[in-house]
């Protein structure tokens, strides 16, 4: 069995990264890391959007490291792959159906309100089209 794990770089990871550490030990299961860093399109001469789009890749490469190491003290050897696109949905459903992943794993964001009834567009979105399970994280 393969799970793949979907991290950002918010607190919640952490919580999710230990549910799915527990759920591939509990299943005999490779693990794979995948952070998405986020990639906003040209949009004119007022943002530097070729920087802006590095500086977020090197974020997700060192948060990849870090989740990494974090697995590794829960017990667990974990793959990681960082990309990069501009839909973090998207990208988590293709590398899923490359990879032949059986389970991912994600959080969703934490809503108030009326909201808190909506699970997370990148969760939603994953969910809809994910070629295999997927587990939302609270």
């Amino acid at each position: 069995m393969k799970i793949l794990v979907a991290l950002d770089l918010t607190q919640s990871s952490d919580t999710v990264l230990a549910k799915a550490v527990e759920t591939a030990k509990a299943q005999n299961a490779g693990l794979e890391i995948l952070v998405v860093a986020e990639n906003f399109s040209e949009g004119g001469d007022v943002f530097d959007y070729g920087n802006i789009n590095e500086q977020l890749l090197g974020a997700a490469k060192a948060a990849a490291k870090r989740y990494q190491e974090k697995a590794k003290v829960m017990g667990m050897e974990a793959g990681a792959a960082v990309m990069s696109g501009q839909s973090p949905a998207d990208v988590i459903v293709k590398h899923a159906e490359t990879g032949h992943a059986d389970l991912i794993i994600l959080g969703r964001r934490a809503k108030k309100g009326l909201d808190r009834f909506i699970i997370g567009s990148v969760a939603q979105r994953v969910v809809a089209h994910a070629p295999c399970s997927v587990l939302v994280v609270r």
